[in-house]
């Protein structure tokens, strides 16, 4: 008897990661979307970024959109706190940049946004950094506490509470425009070739 409950806790544990493979592994879909809904896709018209503050990892400050500009960009919110979905996201990116040679030579950009500036502090994001091995062309920046309001509102991620946000990848063009949104949790594969048909 217990041999069979082993057997059927086996069954139903690989139907569990055959899903979440599934998932992650899936391609970007090109259907139109406008800003506002939930489905992935290209942002029609493309919206302009806002040009919030921010501080990065590093400690220097700059701004969104300066951060933005003149760079093809991956960018994906997260708090470095988070155990569940963030660390999934980082291991994506990391995937991402290990897809894209000559990532700086073509000014393609990975940018870590946190939705949590009160805990993540220059250290902490540097520390995010390193726990995925990122090299130049990865960058983590963290929004003032009183923008973090227009963040989340652009971005539709869904909520105020830290541990409610979308695990989608927003592109945003050279000129810092926002212009695709994947599905939750996208592949790397994906992202890195959105990302290389715009070096």
């Amino acid at each position: 008897m217990s041999h069979n409950l082993e057997l059927s806790r086996r069954r139903i544990l690989r139907g569990a990661f055959a899903t979440a493979a599934t998932t992650m592994a899936g391609g970007w879909r090109s259907r139109a979307q406008t800003p506002g809904n939930d489905h992935d896709g290209r942002i029609n018209p493309p919206r302009p970024v806002p040009d919030i503050p921010l501080r990065c990892a590093d400690g220097a400050s700059t701004s969104l959109g300066t951060q933005l500009q003149g760079r093809a960009t991956a960018l994906h919110l997260i708090f470095t706190q988070c155990t569940t979905t963030c660390p999934i996201q980082g291991a994506i990116f990391k995937r991402v940049q290990d897809l894209l040679a000559d990532q700086t030579a073509h000014a393609l950009q990975l940018l870590s946004l946190s939705i949590d500036p009160e805990s993540d502090t220059p250290e902490a994001l540097q520390q995010w950094l390193v726990r995925f091995r990122a090299r130049p062309g990865w960058v983590a920046a963290a929004p003032r506490i009183e923008d973090l309001a227009a963040i989340r509102s652009f971005f539709g991620d869904g909520g105020r509470a830290v541990g409610n946000h979308t695990t989608q990848v927003h592109i945003i063009d050279r000129h810092g425009a926002w212009i695709w949104r994947t599905f939750d949790l996208p592949s790397a594969d994906s992202i890195a070739a959105i990302l290389q048909k715009m070096a």
